[in-house]
């Protein structure tokens, strides 16, 4: 039951099988001259559309290299793409997501790009993204990974359910500074009372850190696992517990196979979801009425911090084209590629600097501002996601406190420890 929660962390439609994908087919074409590149991602449909924007511009302006783009399913992605690098199949570039870009850097499949970034033929520098965007995929100074763009965690809210239940708009209560954990589980009960679901909480870790850090709390520090001994993280585990025991929350991963969360959200069934702007290209081509509202606060401020998603874009070591590879991943994630890709209806936010305007072009939803107010706040994960596979096991320790297995306590204990023996700092 449990959901795998990634940058997307949407379910996707494969745009097309990921056979003939290795990098033994990445070659001249029939003239001779041109290299072909595969390239594999994740998302929705409409994200696809988003990340084709890039590589059809890319494409146009080069005569020597051609790259196509596979999507594949969220979630098995990264279980199929590890077995793909084992068996010598896999694409040139793929997407790999915060949480596992340390396994592929452990295992060496995936190659360094600091050098080639510091040479003419790298459409983006280092210094072009923002500081704080690296997380795990920067090994001391060796970058292994370059930031795609980046999502800051907020709420969707569906606007005609809250108004069919005469619930108070969250922008009043946001806006009157009373947007807060009380309120919240107010407004989830009154949607569940109503026969709605409140809000689906997911089991990842991400998921998890969004609670904590909107109480001010914290899971880890630059090289420490510290929660078991923060009452602000402990008071975030037992909140989620009571909010799925009472059922104002309910965990996504009780839902019927294809139930995931966007899709309970545009049936009407829910109130609100939780993730970056991935899920609003999606959105917009429905007829849903929906709109943006920061995470509930429980500091007293208006505004805390929530986490910040983002993927990586990576090379293949074992491609026959690593320079182009690495060229083409360099002008994706640059400042070009990134505006040709998020600029109006876009799927996330820009991790380079200087563009940030281009994500209020566009008429809906109306509060984009909140995009760039979480950026402005949020941070990326990052000591957790170094240590490969800590993810999924803290995954599945939350999973079973929302099942009601453990209780709060217990997955508190649980993964604190995972997380210290992880990481080695017993």
């Amino acid at each position: 039951m449990k959901k795998i929660f990634g940058i997307g962390f949407v379910s996707a439609v494969a745009m097309s099988v990921m056979a003939g994908c290795s990098s033994g087919s990445s070659g001249t074409g029939g003239d001779g001259d041109v290299v072909q590149l595969s390239f594999s991602a994740w998302g929705n449909p409409a994200e696809l559309d988003v990340y084709n924007r890039a590589v059809d511009a890319f494409n146009e302006m080069q005569d020597d290299i051609e790259v196509t783009l596979t999507g594949l399913p969220n979630d098995s992605y990264f279980q199929t793409l590890t077995t793909r690098l084992q068996g010598g199949q896999a694409p040139d570039v793929f997407y790999v997501g915060a949480e596992n870009i340390s396994t592929l850097m452990a295992n060496g499949t995936i190659e360094p790009l600091s050098e080639f970034m510091e040479t003419d033929e790298s459409f983006v520098t280092e210094d072009e993204f923002t500081d704080d965007i690296w997380g795990a995929s920067r090994d001391e100074d060796v970058i292994y990974g370059l930031p795609v763009d980046c999502n800051p965690f907020l709420l969707y809210y569906n606007k005609a359910l809250l108004e069919e239940n005469d619930i108070t708009s969250p922008q009043e209560y946001y806006e009157n500074g009373e947007w807060n954990w009380d309120t919240f589980a107010e407004v989830t009960g009154q949607l569940n009372e109503a026969g709605n679901h409140g809000y689906m909480q997911e089991s990842g870790h991400v998921a998890m850190i969004n609670w904590i850090w909107t109480n001010g709390g914290q899971f880890a520090d630059a090289d420490s696992i510290v929660a078991d001994t923060d009452p602000n993280t402990k008071e975030a585990f037992e909140f989620v517990d009571e909010m799925v025991d009472e059922g104002n929350f309910t965990y996504a991963g009780t839902m019927p196979e294809g139930q995931g969360i966007e899709a309970m959200f545009m049936s009407g069934q829910v109130g609100f979801v939780s993730a970056g702007r991935w899920l609003t290209p999606m959105f917009l081509n429905s007829s849903l009425e929906f709109d943006y509202i920061p995470f509930p606060s429980n500091t007293g401020e208006q505004l805390e911090t929530a986490a910040i998603a983002t993927a990586y874009m990576a090379v293949n070591s074992n491609s026959d084209h690593v320079e182009e590879a690495q060229k083409f991943i360099s002008y994706y994630t640059s400042t070009e590629g990134q505006e040709v890709r998020l600029d109006g209806e876009g799927n996330a936010v820009p991790s380079v600097e200087g563009i940030d305007e281009i994500v209020l072009n566009q008429d809906r939803p109306e509060h984009g501002q909140y995009l760039l107010d979480a950026r402005g706040v949020g941070r990326v994960i990052d000591l957790e996601f170094t240590s490969p596979g800590l993810n999924e096991d803290l995954e599945d320790i939350y999973e079973l406190m929302m099942l009601g297995d453990i209780d709060a306590t217990d997955a508190l204990e649980q993964s604190t420890a995972k997380a210290k023996e992880a990481l080695d700092l017993d």
